[in-house]
């Protein structure tokens, strides 16, 4: 016998083949099992877990980096609705963080509130759920293909248990999965649920195909047209329905908009998740959580260094695909506004209220006018200390003579020194010869052409927005009721091609250039001040007002 077959025969040897043996066939079960019932070896992370525990809120949104598990997390609730339950929260298991850590121990035994989560949230009958998707390839790849190895399978066949599947996938005329049906277990409601799919792509060469239909769940793995999720949203409203968008928010703002509290500021982080309710009636709610792609402990620290060489010359879309800070915040006109700066939290001392201040400030007002949206007016009011205050605004109708009455009743007995307005104002009506410069003069309001160098004012403004005064505070302020002040500070944004501001949601931000353009300084009130003024005015030879009060 050779000394080679003595070493196979030997007993230790023999213990190992077997050992190994054993593992190949507890390897090839768990792989046979978890094709057989992926959801229940479905483990979220600490990010994952946080948003199927805010499973009752109407509409919740996962804003994550790339790679950061948003789609999975998405897939797996979406099946979970399906089924009735979610089969992953009957085990025990500990729930890990980005850095590996154990943020908590799932154990629906020892824990009465981690047993409810396995229905938390989800009706107790079949339900009908749409998934929203780029296009078809898209829908193929990540979530519907169910040829080749598992390990290829799209989301949604690796996660559905495969004695779940009723009937044969529903193909579409091109040949694309655009439904799949789903028997759910007898004591979650029995019956059939349905994913069907659509895409962004189909909407568009139709956009009537999203009506009319009603669902109980829409899921929104990609950002898409607000009209298409407004179309398809009216189905959610007989079924009490409920909707999540898990997305990198690269383009379409509304999304953070729809996931805004109520003082107008937009979510930038919300690590931790963050619940509140909006609607006229404070009973609408939405859950916010936002991400990276270092929430995500599948991610190797090579794989993300890999990652952030490819968007290193693109700093805007990397801040976006890294830590999912929308890319239209990252390209803001004015980074340097800070909500918690330069917004006022409580009444400055010796005013009445926000838009009330004292009568000795000096008071400006500038005119952004407009043939067919509303007019916007923006009142600046400076303190003897020459710290600057943006107070007040007007954005509610489009009529002339509406606006210069109420603007009449807000200066009366103030120091208002300037009223500027768009040159635009200049311009004769053909028909009637006269412009609005000429109406506003006949309220016996007295407005000059303000100017429309917008290169040099948006500067201007990051300028002073950057200033800092006593204490190193800043020297201007806004009020914090604002509303379409403050919404268009958080959504001016550049053009990624051309770095200029897009001429979009900007009507307060033009009064705010030429304002900070025309200059803010106080102006001591003096008797002569106090007299009302009529300056002398020629549409075609215009002059600057004089200091003076409308009593």
């Amino acid at each position: 016998m050779s000394s080679d077959t003595q070493f196979v025969d030997s007993p230790a040897v023999q213990d190992r083949l077997v050992e190994l043996r054993k593992r190949k066939e507890t390897l090839a079960r768990i792989k046979a099992l978890r094709e057989a019932f992926g959801l229940d070896f479905y483990r979220p992370h600490a990010k994952q877990d946080k948003f199927h525990r805010a499973a009752q809120v109407a509409g919740r949104y996962c804003r994550t980096g790339n790679r950061g598990g948003k789609t999975k997390c998405g897939a797996a609730e979406d099946v979970a609705f399906c089924l009735g339950y979610r089969p992953w929260y009957r085990h025990k298991f500990e729930v890990k963080d980005g850095k590996g850590n154990v943020i908590r121990v799932h154990d629906p035994v020892a824990n009465p509130e981690d047993f409810a989560l396995i229905t938390l949230g989800i009706p107790q009958r079949p339900i009908k759920l749409l998934l929203i998707v780029t296009d078809w390839d898209k829908s193929n790849e990540i979530f519907t293909n169910n040829v080749g190895s598992y390990e290829n399978w799209g989301e949604y066949f690796q996660l559905i248990p495969t004695a779940s599947i009723h009937g044969n996938p529903h193909k579409s005329r091109g040949g694309h999965i655009d439904r799949i049906d789903l028997a759910r277990p007898a004591e979650h409601g029995g019956g059939v649920s349905s994913i069907y799919i659509d895409t962004i792509e189909s909407y568009k060469h139709a956009k009537m195909s999203a009506e009319s239909s009603d669902w109980d769940v829409i899921h929104l793995d990609e950002p898409c047209p607000e009209s298409m999720f407004q179309a398809h949203a009216r189905g959610l409203v007989d079924r009490q329905g409920k909707f999540w968008i898990n997305c990198t928010p690269l383009t379409e703002m509304w999304i953070n908009d729809m996931f805004t509290p109520k003082n107008k500021r937009l979510v930038d982080m919300a690590p931790d998740g963050r619940e509140f309710v909006v609607g006229k009636n404070n009973n609408v709610s939405r859950f916010i959580i936002t991400w990276s792609i270092y929430d995500n402990p599948h991610n190797s620290q090579q794989s993300i260094d890999e990652f952030e060489e490819l968007f290193k010359r693109d700093p805007v879309n990397l801040e976006c695909r890294i830590n999912g800070l929308p890319s239209h915040m990252s390209g803001l006109v004015y980074p340097e506004f800070v909500w918690d700066m330069h917004v006022l939290c409580d009444v400055p001392k010796g005013w009445k209220d926000f838009n009330d201040p004292p009568k000795d400030y000096t008071i400006r007002v500038w005119w952004d006018v407009h043939i067919s949206k509303h007019q916007a007016l923006l009142f600046f009011a400076t303190a003897p200390d020459g710290t600057v205050y943006i107070y007040d605004e007007m954005f509610y109708t489009k009529y002339i003579a509406q606006n210069a009455e109420l603007l009449k009743e807000k200066i009366a007995g103030r120091n208002c020194i300037s009223l500027e307005i768009d040159p635009n104002a200049v311009i004769e009506d053909p028909n009637s010869e006269t412009s609005v410069i000429d109406t506003l003069a006949s309220h016996d309001l007295f407005f000059m052409p303000a100017t429309k160098d917008r290169t040099q004012g948006t500067l201007k403004v990051g300028e002073k927005l950057r200033e800092r005064g006593h204490h190193d505070l800043p020297t201007i302020y806004l009020s914090p009721n604002l509303t379409q002040t403050l919404f268009e500070m958080t959504h001016y944004v550049k053009d990624p091609e051309t770095g200029k501001p897009v001429d979009k949601d900007d009507h307060m931000m033009e009064n705010l250039y030429r304002a900070v353009l025309s200059g803010l300084d106080y102006v001591t009130p003096s008797d002569e001040d106090k007299l009302p003024i009529r300056p002398e005015y020629s549409r075609h030879n215009a002059i600057h007002l004089s200091p003076h009060t409308y009593a």
